[in-house]
């Protein structure tokens, strides 16, 4: 059900600002909107389940690392009102020359 849910919402294209997905990480909106556990999206984004409990418990602000990874795990645009438009996608793997 949870990889249904992430590929639907991959397939949305959303475009949110940085200020828009800080918020949906510090709200847990979004992960309640997967429907997962606290450690389920911690691995999704690839953070550690205790900055994640943290940024939700209004301990600590969530890094742009955070940030970037949950834009590149969910495939979501980024918008910066001031530069436009920029797409977001995981580092490739470079294979190792034998």
């Amino acid at each position: 059900m949870c990889n249904e849910l992430i590929k639907q919402i991959q397939a949305e294209k959303r475009r949110l600002t940085i200020g828009q997905i800080s918020d949906s990480l510090i709200s847990g909106d979004l992960r309640r909107e997967l429907l997962m556990s606290k450690e389920e999206f911690s691995s999704l984004i690839v953070v550690c389940r205790i900055s994640l409990r943290r940024v939700e418990g209004f301990e600590i602000t969530p890094n742009m690392r955070m940030i970037l990874n949950t834009a590149s795990a969910l495939k979501f645009g980024i918008d910066f009102p001031e530069c436009g438009k920029i797409e977001i996608s995981r580092r490739r793997v470079k294979a190792k020359n034998a």
